[in-house]
């Protein structure tokens, strides 16, 4: 995922600091295509490596405030639609 967290993280502190991630890969950022995701889980790949399950976001986890909407994401290509 990209770091590109500009218009992420700004509505409180402890989102920021979770997608700070300096010692580690952070569980929440922003991806090539501008959505925020989270990691919520893990999957073995057909090469046998482990790669992380992501899903958007749609509100902060901390504070509640909305950061991106379900039409916002779809445009973005990360919908299921």
């Amino acid at each position: 995922m990209a770091a590109d967290g500009s218009k992420f993280g700004t509505c409180c502190e402890s989102l920021r600091e979770a997608m700070a991630g300096e010692d580690f890969e952070p569980l929440i950022a922003t991806g090539d295509d501008g959505i925020l995701y989270m990691s919520v889980g893990l999957a073995e790949m057909e090469d046998k490596e482990t790669g992380m399950i992501d899903h958007p976001i749609f509100f902060c986890p901390f504070c509640g405030s909305q950061l991106q909407t379900p039409e916002e994401v779809d445009a973005k290509g990360g919908g299921a639609s």
